[in-house]
């Protein structure tokens, strides 16, 4: 034991003088200890103060829209954000150079470049992310550090103020009025896909989605053009096209040689080394009691490394840690977050096991009844929030017994600082409307995702399987001749296998090359793949998209010529085929069966390469839309009764509105090398069951733009 205390003594650096005063050696640790505990909390709440006064000092900047505990929130974890010339989303198309992505740190670069331009025409900055990348983190970090006293470079004023403000607009013109001050202020405008001058009115205006956005940045333009410097936060999938270049806006500058542009920057997504900075801050370096959460929340960021990325799903991990589930889509880490924040506030606020779990139910129906508000009168007022009267009326309409004080706080939901209720964070809500999607598909007939890109996510990951693929739409030749456009869809990657069709079917397997289930199913008549796409449609929740005589069946049920009206599994039409087949509108697939039959043998089943048999899918290589067997292996039945597309419509196609046989493409395992041509298209009775007819399915959902990929 004396040595231990001798230790100890020798150890703090002022034991042995603590030691002179008190002779007794036990006293003499005791008070070393105690002093030097003393002595370290003091340093570390002298330390904390400077923040402490910094986070009050940028609360009371920017009240009412945020508060002490956000800015602290935002400060407390904050990693610098980088940013990059191109979009990350391109970064894993194939062809994309890494080469080319210029990557710098985004704060200092405003406050030692961006803010210091020399040309009139560069003010205008456009900071573009996905959601849950922390752009409004980022605006309040750089509103910090700006302000801060050790930026001896400031000269100017700064205002941060966010667009799902209603009040936004008449801020701005109080504000422009005074052109002085003005001229010496940085406006900070965040989430301007919040602004809801975006949405459609009632009345129809005549403008795209595209001219809208146009016209309304053109008018925030208009109104901030007297400031110094102006920077604009955004959802990447609000601006439209043209991502690497600069935007020219319609305002000319104010020296009237030329026109104002607008500098696009994109976030970057953490790296490896970001995400172990973001766990070191989150659970120590050296915290040894933090380890065991460390090394769960290390393994959760390497089984889903896509996901990890974004700041805002990191800021949550630590209610991911110790679920014991992979994950490997965003679907099922918003699942497992709001169980888990849900659990907590049960944990927090009610002892005994039936009240908690009536609370968890009530709470989640509530959380659910809200998002549901929120979207009903989403599009009227633009608000992503309702106010006290309203969710305190859907509590005693629907019989939940919650408090005030039960609801917000940490919870899902909380109040701004007018009282209106909204959820922590936008892709809370859209993943209750994407589950709501996917329970109850009457709702989904109406649901616009317009502006939910999360929710679009969402409902992707767990309705569409993964052997589908996106196919942007776009215009071609039809059959070498026509030009037509087909909108967008998605193809499975595969020919829809044997075991596929026993397991929904629940009938015998029909093939005539039975050797191993994940071959094509053939010996398939045109009414056998119709009927197999309703029962596909049935058991995923759908209604049928074909009635008994094989017409089409819109959304709601009706009979329809109008492609773009059926939800669901269904079989591709001609012109849909093709056009993937062939590799989309570009650079579409060169080959030509008999020109180069060594190609084609790269990507087909034909007669030189089968050995007169069908082969297990996916074997031989996809073409560039990662789609396999196009060519050979079985030929695919398509919706178009068999004619001439001389007469039809340009757009969307389907074939003429009667005949006696059915559409098929693709080739087979038996057939030459000039049937395994993109063009090639052959013909039968739709009660046909020939050995090598089989099929395979597109999955039709009209979205209003590319689904975001949630990764």
């Amino acid at each position: 034991m004396d040595d231990i205390i001798n230790a100890l003594l020798n150890l703090i650096p002022f034991g042995k003088k603590i030691e002179q005063m008190f002779p007794d050696k036990e006293i003499s640790a005791g008070l070393s200890m105690l002093t030097l505990a003393v002595l370290s909390y003091i340093i570390a709440l002298l330390r904390k103060l400077p923040d402490r006064y910094i986070n009050a000092k940028a609360a009371e900047d920017l009240f009412p829209y945020f508060d002490y505990q956000k800015v602290k929130q935002s400060r407390e974890l904050f990693i610098p954000t980088k940013f990059q010339n191109h979009p990350p989303s391109v970064e894993e198309e194939p062809g994309f150079s890494h080469q080319f992505v210029v990557k710098d740190k985004l704060i200092p670069w405003f406050i030692k470049t961006g803010f210091n331009g020399k040309k009139e025409t560069d003010k205008f900055y456009l900071i573009l992310a996905d959601s849950g990348m922390g752009k409004t983190t980022f605006m309040i970090n750089l509103f910090v550090k700006y302000n801060s006293l050790f930026n001896f470079g400031r000269k100017y004023s700064m205002k941060l103020l966010p667009f799902g403000d209603n009040r936004i607009i008449d801020q701005l013109k109080e504000m422009a009025k005074n052109q002085k001050e003005a001229k010496n202020t940085i406006l900070l405008l965040d989430a301007f896909d919040e602004y809801k001058g975006l949405l459609p009115p009632e009345v129809p205006d005549g403008l795209t989605d595209d001219g809208r956005f146009r016209k309304c940045l053109d008018e925030i333009v208009e109104l901030t053009r007297d400031f110094r410097e102006v920077v604009i936060t955004s959802r990447t999938q609000y601006f439209p096209g043209q991502e690497n270049q600069a935007y020219e806006l319609k305002v000319p500058s104010f020296d009237d040689k030329g026109f104002h542009i607008l500098a696009k920057l994109y976030l970057s997504p953490f790296s490896d080394k970001e995400v172990k900075q973001y766990l070191n801050k989150k659970y120590g370096r050296f915290a040894f009691w933090n380890r065991k959460k460390k090394l769960m929340a290390e393994n959760i960021v390497k089984s889903s490394p896509k996901l990890m990325v974004r700041p805002m799903l990191l800021a949550y991990i630590d209610l991911l840690v110790g679920s014991n589930q992979t994950y490997t889509t965003t679907y099922p880490i918003y699942k497992t977050l709001i169980e888990k924040w849900i659990e907590r506030e049960a944990n927090k606020r009610k002892y005994d096991t039936p009240t908690r779990e009536k609370f968890k139910k009530d709470l989640y129906e509530f959380s659910m009844l809200v998002a549901l508000e929120i979207y009903g009168k989403h599009k009227q007022t633009g608000n992503l929030s309702i106010d006290k009267e309203t969710a305190s009326d859907l509590c005693k309409q629907y019989n939940i017994d919650l408090r005030d004080y039960e609801i917000t706080g940490q919870s899902l939901l909380n109040r701004d600082i007018v009282h209106n209720w909204k959820f922590s964070h936008k892709s809370i809500l859209e993943f209750f409307l994407a589950k709501k999607c996917i329970d109850e598909p009457h709702f989904l007939v109406g649901f616009e995702f317009a502006g939910m890109d999360m929710a679009k996510t969402f409902f992707i990951e767990e309705v569409i399987p993964a052997n589908f693929k996106f196919i942007k739409g776009g215009t071609f030749k039809l059959d070498d001749k026509y030009q037509v456009t087909v909108g967008d869809f998605y193809l499975s990657k595969y020919l829809v296998t044997q075991a596929e069709y026993v397991k929904i079917t629940g009938k015998a397997n029909p093939s005539s090359f039975k050797d191993n289930d994940q071959n094509p199913v053939e010996q398939v008549s045109w009414y056998d793949a119709i009927a197999y796409c309703n029962l596909m449609n049935l058991k995923a929740g759908f209604s049928k998209v074909y009635d008994k005589d094989g017409k089409l069946l819109d959304k709601d049920g009706k009979i329809t010529t109008d492609i773009t009206k059926v939800w669901g599994f269904r079989l591709p039409t001609e012109a849909e085929w093709e056009y993937a087949a062939g590799g989309g509108a570009e650079n579409r697939m060169i080959f030509a069966g008999t020109n180069n039959e060594n190609e084609l043998g790269e990507y087909a089943w034909y007669d030189k390469n089968s050995k007169g048999k069908t082969h297990p899918v996916g074997l031989k290589k996809p073409n560039q839309l990662g789609l396999y067997d196009m060519s050979g292996n079985v030929w695919e039945w398509c919706y178009d009764w068999y004619g001439d597309y001389s007469q039809q419509p340009t757009n969307n196609p389907i074939g003429t509105s009667g005949g006696s046989r059915r559409v098929l493409r693709g080739g087979s395992r038996d057939d030459d090398s000039g049937h395994g041509r993109v063009a090639c298209r052959i013909n039968d009775s739709p009660v046909s069951k020939w050995y090598g007819y089989g099929l395979r399915l597109v999955l039709a959902f009209q979205f209003t733009s590319e689904p975001g990929q949630g990764r």
